[in-house]
């Protein structure tokens, strides 16, 4: 097995953002299948993208365990004993077992802030929020500095169309475009056929609906593509001010990478609310 090409391939996954883990063989008992170092490369969909440790048989098993460990965020050992099934097994007859070191690889959340207008805007407020919720955050931003948004982790004083080839769009990637109307046409026009799972425009309704006429008209955009840019954006709690907005919009994205309903829990979980379920009223009162 080429060690090489199985820095590759994960190098290659954590680019795309997907969500992945090893497991290694780091202990033997006995007859084993598998020897230490042997090493296979899961990705979330359960499929071995590369590797081996020696048999089908304890592959899949660990194939569970590695799953799990993706979806908690957290490594694990497990042994695997290569016996029948009614000695415990995992139904080879080799007669011994191996350890497996197993470590998930879950890509960092990240946002990119097509803004204009720093803290006189939306886009100043996103990013501070967004760096309190660990996202790894880029702005694009013609007239940006450093200083305008300290906090990001990379700022781009570039147009759309230039810095979108400077950025390595993922599966957990982000993307909220508030420039103001000044530059919605060139972002919009930018990001519209990206494969990520969030893409909003600060824009109202009216605006947006003949921004996306020129578009198609003009520009030749494909319908389906901009169907998946939400706007207007965020969630609705009231928002005014430009923090609020930016909290709303903060929670409409984690609520499409995470799920959720986005409506209060005490509707559906609240003490009163399933009282009639679990308990007579007079009992919680």
């Amino acid at each position: 097995m080429s060690s090489i090409e199985f820095v590759q391939k994960m190098t290659r996954l954590s680019e795309q953002g997907v969500n992945f883990a090893t497991a290694t063989v780091v202990g033997t008992k006995g007859s084993s299948t598998g020897r230490i170092g042997f090493k296979i490369l899961i990705s979330n969909d359960g499929a071995i993208v590369h590797g081996n440790l020696g048999g089908g048989c304890s592959e899949s098993v660990v194939v569970e365990q590695a799953l799990e460990a993706i979806r908690e965020g957290k490594p694990r050992t497990m042994s695997v004993l290569l016996e029948e099934e009614e000695k415990g097994g995992i139904g080879a007859n080799c007669g011994g077992s191996m350890e497996i070191y197993i470590e998930p690889y879950v890509p960092e959340s990240a946002l990119v802030v097509f803004g204009g207008g720093g803290e006189r805007s939306i886009a100043g407020p996103l990013v501070r929020m967004a760096k309190i919720l660990n996202f790894n955050v880029t702005v694009v931003d013609p007239g940006a500095s450093k200083e305008m948004y300290p906090e990001a982790d990379v700022v781009i004083p570039e147009f759309a169309d230039k810095a979108v080839n400077q950025i390595q769009f993922g599966r957990n990637t982000s993307i909220v475009i508030v420039t103001k109307h000044k530059y919605d046409e060139p972002s919009v026009r930018a990001v519209a056929g990206l494969n990520v799972p969030y893409i909003g425009l600060v824009s109202s309704y009216h605006r947006a609906s003949a921004l996306f006429k020129e578009l198609i008209e003009k520009e030749n955009l494909k319908v389906e593509d901009l169907k998946k840019i939400r706007v207007p954006i965020g969630i609705d709690i009231g928002a005014q001010s430009y923090e609020e907005i930016a909290l709303s919009i903060l929670a409409e994205i984690i609520k499409t990478l995470k799920g959720g309903t986005g409506r209060s829990i005490s509707e559906y979980k609240g003490v009163y609310t399933r009282a009639k379920e679990d308990v007579a009223p007079k009992q919680i009162v």
